[in-house]
């Protein structure tokens, strides 16, 4: 291997390195590990090996998940190049945080939804590494409560991502919503025990879900066959 290739690959393998890259960002980082400009069908060999060793991985064109790094780059990490604003919630949080029985398949992710005629690109994503599922809510909910009670900043992910209180409490809004297909998680699918009850109490009061929460909870909230 090339002394630029070693550099670049030793590059990516840094602490802070995005565990997502866009194309513009390798092109960037091959230019300073090689000090020059790297014609594009070079970087795309280069690519192209990475892919092979699975040290890079495709999500969509011009996308990669990088697995140089630790903890590799994951599904999930690609979600903020995927849908800007877009924050990782419902199932997926549940279930890398180990309180969801029912493991789903693909990454769920919402993004905030604002007055006016303008709505988000919502619905499945299909990637080379799964789909991800985008819903909407709106932002003041979506935003809804102090910053550690409702963004995970205690757990090692790469992207923006609820905390489990607040994903249970954002999959419950929707499951409400009229316009949502989603059903409620059945409760049995859920380690209640495992969750901040302070904080899931404080969140439910600042979206206005006391009452929906607590339906749930007492099993008094019907539920459908879930769906995406």
């Amino acid at each position: 291997m090339t002394p630029w290739k070693q550099e670049l690959e030793r590059k990516l393998a840094e602490p802070g390195v995005p565990a997502a890259l866009p194309f513009t960002a390798l092109a960037r980082a091959a230019y300073i590990a090689r000090g020059e400009p790297i014609p594009d069908p070079t970087l795309h060999a280069w690519i192209a090996d990475a892919i092979a060793r699975r040290r890079l991985e495709p999500v969509i064109r011009g996308l990669y998940l990088n697995r140089f790094t630790s903890p590799e780059g994951r599904l999930a990490d690609s979600v903020p190049y995927l849908r800007r604003d877009a924050i990782v919630s419902l199932h997926t949080v549940l279930d890398e945080a180990g309180m969801y029985n029912n493991p789903p398949s693909g990454v769920t992710a919402i993004v905030p939804l604002d007055p006016g005629p303008t709505r988000p690109r919502t619905g499945r994503i299909d990637t080379k590494q799964g789909p991800v599922f985008v819903r909407s809510m709106p932002r003041r909910l979506l935003e809804a409560g102090e910053p550690d009670d409702r963004i995970d900043h205690v757990r090692s992910v790469a992207h923006p991502h609820a905390t489990p209180e607040k994903a249970l409490l954002d999959w419950l809004y929707l499951a409400m919503s009229p316009r949502s297909t989603l059903a409620p998680p059945a409760p049995h699918d859920v380690d209640i025990d495992a969750l901040d009850r302070r904080r899931l109490n404080r969140l439910a009061k600042q979206m206005g879900l006391v009452d929906s929460l607590h339906r749930w909870l007492t099993g008094d909230l019907l539920t459908r066959q879930p769906t995406r």
